[in-house]
């Protein structure tokens, strides 16, 4: 009798780790930052399933999953998915749709559309080149600049609409440019300009969306990234030339929305990403201190400098301009002034707040 109690308790405590390091997961998806991979789940509405690569039978997807390179995702009628793909894009697939995360890494990030219609959102400053590289039976392109693109994988055609931005197309020099659709059958492609009839409710539901979760950047709160950020130590990832932000949690819309290393990052949707990092000197208080510091709202005077397209950094590479100083120093780009918001000079100690449980939205989300 005493040994049965030894062994059901000790199978109770394997069931509670299990059952704790399962949770684990989850809340540390939920709390910090997402930018090694693409492929995060963001939302489902309706029944999506996913077949993971190797695997015969397919699975319901939740919001809480993650794809690898080769999972083929399906959505039912009345579904949709939103998937999280270099920080700052998003992938959004209506109804009846099939498509394959072909290669997550960052470096080399591949869909395949194999049927229906899907929106990619891609976020980035008006300079930065992108690589996001879309297949149909039809037709290989790449993204290569910020914007909206949807694609339509139809019975022997593929459409490409290029609302805002710039695609290269393989085979091709010239770039097509924003306001475009592309047709393409086999061996051949026709273009034609945008009109009102190739817009639907998808194209609707995809805006409102994107505006909804560039709001969500501005409810961040800044004594939770301050801890995240230094904890983290995100100084190594602000000077990697491969990344430009990060995917953090948001109580507020129950996902993830993009937190940019720079100032100057909007949606091509064409609402603000208000909050951001920044890496200065003095700017938490009179001790010297250098390091991250987030910033609620633009400096005073703009960042100055001739690449202010590029999030406002000049092109010496420092915030006043070529020659300029981090510290308000003169150069083309004229002087930095102090943020109107930022963290503190030593971050919190009380750690990271946790998401609401089952990261459900403390707001209703109007989408």
């Amino acid at each position: 009798m005493k040994n049965l109690t030894i062994i059901l308790r000790t199978s109770l405590m394997i069931a509670l780790s299990a059952a704790l390091a399962a949770v684990s997961y989850g809340q540390n998806r939920e709390r910090f930052g997402i930018s090694a991979k693409a492929g995060g789940i963001n939302s489902v509405i309706g029944r999506v399933q996913v077949k993971r690569a190797g695997q015969s039978s397919a699975q319901d997807l939740s919001a809480k999953d993650d794809l690898t390179s080769g999972d083929v995702v399906t959505t039912k009628g009345g579904s949709r998915v939103e998937v999280l793909l270099n920080p700052g894009s998003y992938l959004r697939v209506t109804e009846n749709s099939e498509f394959e995360l072909t290669d997550n890494s960052l470096n080399n990030l591949q869909l395949k559309l194999i049927k229906g219609s899907a929106i990619i959102e891609a976020t980035g400053t008006d300079d930065l080149r992108l690589q996001i590289g879309i297949v149909t039976e039809q037709s290989r392109f790449t993204i290569v600049r910020r914007g909206v693109y949807r694609i339509n994988v139809l019975p022997g055609s593929t459409e490409l609409l290029v609302q805002k931005g710039r695609v290269l197309v393989d085979g091709q020099q010239a770039m097509i440019k924003g306001g475009t659709k592309v047709t393409f059958n086999k061996g051949s492609s026709f273009t034609a300009k945008l009109t009102k009839k190739d817009r639907d409710e998808f194209d609707d539901w995809s805006k409102e969306r994107g505006e909804f979760l560039a709001r969500a950047n501005e409810r961040l709160s800044i004594r939770t990234l301050n801890s995240y950020l230094f904890d983290s130590g995100w100084e190594s990832g602000f000077y990697s030339s491969g990344r430009y932000g990060l995917w953090t949690y948001s109580p507020f819309a129950g996902g993830f929305t993009f937190f940019p290393f720079r100032y100057g990052w909007s949606s091509p949707y064409g609402h603000h990403y208000g909050r951001c990092g920044w890496l200065g000197y003095g700017f938490g208080g009179g001790n010297g201190y250098y390091g991250p510091v987030i910033v609620g709202s633009p400096p005073y005077g703009g960042w100055g400098g001739s690449g202010g397209s590029s999030g406002g950094w000049g092109s010496g590479g420092s915030t006043g301009g070529s020659g300029g100083s981090t510290g308000g120093g003169s150069g083309s780009g004229g002087s930095v002034g102090t943020p109107t918001r930022v963290a503190p000079s030593q971050p919190s100690q009380a750690g990271p707040a946790g998401p609401d449980p089952g990261g459900r939205p403390r707001t209703k989300d109007p989408l």
